[in-house]
């Protein structure tokens, strides 16, 4: 389990998945819906907000899980339900359907992403683990750079919606492959059995959940603002640039490409960066710079495109630092019980995220805003909202996190 093969499995493993979910999600899911199926905006973050709210439900129960059985099979597992679900899609007419198949991609990613950071602490010294979570980051910010382009070209070169569909499907069967062949069986992986009795097992139970959560209340509290915030906006950017720059779905891959290949081969470095700076002074800074960024964007009347693709790398750099860091300090919190604590934050991020995903689609539809002769088109106010919420996250890292070498990196004492 402490081998390097290990790790690279889920470092390959993780890339195909958070392609196949870039595809899938920001890529695939908007256009099909609002141009094939024909539903509105409202209608299709709403469907986008199950998938986040069955992940939100289920991350910390698959947390505890993959704290019983071992993290192998539940990465196995999560990746291939949506090999099935995006087949599906397609034959999904009602939005009934497409509701349901969503809430079973949402459990496919809660079995997968609390285990594959956990198993990432497992296999990785404590010291190291800022340097080992900003490999996922890459594979992340790769998924970001290549997913909507992959879709998108999919779509275009076949002139049919339905091409990418596939193409998330043959994604998530080679994550499901790689982990079958390369990741070791692993059983049971809590490595205190005589700890706490009750918690230490991370059992299946509300009350190892709230545990967490009391354990750390101030870092799901910031985890749920920061991604309310996000989610204002996730599943909205690609028809924000379809209709704010009338560019086509190729294009609008292409324009995210160079960035974030770019914040891609920066992850590792930023990785160091953050383990030499210190994980809470990385979480800091990379809020902060996220939150003046976006700002800068949603303040113009309309913004230039290339101060849009600026902002885009800029903002996902400040993303790679946060994210590393932040993944590193939960890992940390406690170790005994470290799916259990992933899984939590997961919940709390996955929360989040919900209600500003649908939060977000009814103000892209209705929530035009007249400041005497200043008008901000309706589309633009989700962006607005993730400002401010970057920059109430970014205040309130400054009450919640504290380094841990004075111990006090426990949540709000």
């Amino acid at each position: 389990m402490k081998g390097s093969p290990a790790f690279w499995a889920l470092v390959v493993m993780a890339g195909f998945a958070e392609l196949g979910y870039v595809t899938l999600n920001i890529s695939a899911m908007p256009v099909y819906l609002r141009e094939v199926v024909g539903l509105g905006e409202s209608t299709i973050t709403a469907v986008g907000s199950v998938f986040l709210l069955t992940e939100a439900l289920f991350r910390a129960p698959m947390g505890m899980l993959s704290d019983r059985l071992g993290r192998r099979r539940l990465m196995m597992l999560g990746p291939l339900i949506t090999v099935g679900t995006a087949l599906a899609t397609l034959l999904a007419k009602h939005p009934i359907h497409f509701l349901f198949l969503r809430a079973l991609d949402g459990l496919g990613a809660a079995m997968l992403w609390p285990a594959a950071y956990a198993a990432i602490g497992d296999t990785v010294p404590a010291e190291r683990r800022g340097w080992a979570m900003s490999f996922l980051n890459m594979t992340y910010m790769s998924g970001v750079a290549l997913g909507p382009l992959a879709g998108g070209l999919a779509n275009d070169l076949t002139g049919t919606k339905r091409a990418s569909f596939y193409l998330v499907a043959c994604l998530f069967a080679l994550a499901t492959l790689i982990v079958w062949r390369f990741y070791p069986h692993d059983g049971k992986t809590n490595p205190h059995p005589h700890g706490h009795a009750e918690l230490g097992e991370s059992s299946f139970s509300l009350r190892a959940f709230w545990s967490a959560i009391r354990r750390a209340p101030g870092h799901m509290l910031l985890a749920f603002v920061v991604f309310f915030g996000m989610g204002l906006i996730m599943l909205l950017v690609k028809l924000y640039a379809m209709d704010e720059f009338q560019i086509s779905e190729t294009m609008f891959g292409l324009g995210l490409v160079l960035p974030a290949l770019l914040i891609a081969g920066l992850s590792v470095p930023l990785g160091r960066l953050s383990d030499r700076i210190g994980r809470v002074r990385s979480i800091r800074l990379g809020l902060m710079s996220a939150a003046l960024v976006l700002w800068t964007v949603v303040l113009p009347g309309k913004p230039p495109i290339l101060l849009v693709l600026l902002a885009t790398g800029v903002g996902a750099l400040s993303f790679v630092l946060t994210f590393a860091a932040w993944m590193a300090e939960l890992s940390e919190i406690d170790p005994e019980r470290r799916g259990v604590i992933l899984g939590a934050a997961g919940t709390a991020q996955g929360l989040g995220s919900i209600l500003g995903a649908l939060l977000g689609g009814v103000l892209y539809e209705h929530a035009q805003i007249t400041l005497g002769d200043w008008v901000i088109p309706a589309h633009r106010t989700p962006f607005i909202g993730c400002a401010l919420m970057l920059t109430l996250g970014s205040l309130l890292s400054w009450w919640v996190l504290h380094p841990r070498e004075a111990k006090s990196q426990v949540g709000v004492s």
